[in-house]
């Protein structure tokens, strides 16, 4: 089976919310987040993807780690670590002439530059856009409108 590096970004604000999507053909409730590019570190991906989806600059927030590097840059950088690693099943895409395959997720935590931006909603990958707080992501439907993992995630990164 083919497998693709994918990157995802779980965007949080100061009011303890999370901004998702309506994906267009997953029809769920989703993070931005999409494939890795040639040379493209996850951790830019994700940047990326969250620019691009919903309009927003994001700083990728990772545990702080030692550096390995220290004294040594000139051997390697330490990247941002995700909060977790996934390999999704994705289903067939006839319409995108796409056979099932498997994404290798990052899956980061992000936090807004400026609060202030303006939301931008990229209309080719999803229909809607809009911030949830944990109560609201309690009450979906994860049969109808958002994958269960998804859903954990969320109540694990938002307090109550």
């Amino acid at each position: 089976m083919k497998r693709h590096f994918t990157a995802t970004a779980f965007i949080l604000d100061s009011q303890n919310r999370t901004l998702l999507l309506w994906h267009k053909r997953l029809n769920r409730w989703m993070p931005p987040g999409g494939h890795v590019d040639p040379d493209e570190l996850p951790e830019a991906t994700a940047r990326r993807e969250s620019k691009e989806e919903t309009g927003l600059d994001v700083e990728i927030i990772g545990e702080l780690q030692t550096d390995m590097f220290e004294g040594n840059p000139h051997e390697g950088t330490m990247l941002k670590k995700p909060f977790a690693l996934l390999l999704e099943n994705i289903p067939a895409s006839p319409e995108r002439n796409e056979p099932a395959h498997q994404h290798m997720d990052f899956v980061y935590l992000a936090r807004p530059v400026d609060e202030s931006q303006i939301l931008a909603l990229q209309e080719e990958e999803a229909t809607e856009l809009r911030w949830f707080t944990r109560e609201e992501i309690d009450r979906l439907n994860e049969r109808t409108e958002i994958f269960s993992n998804v859903k954990s995630y969320i109540s694990a990164l938002l307090t109550q």
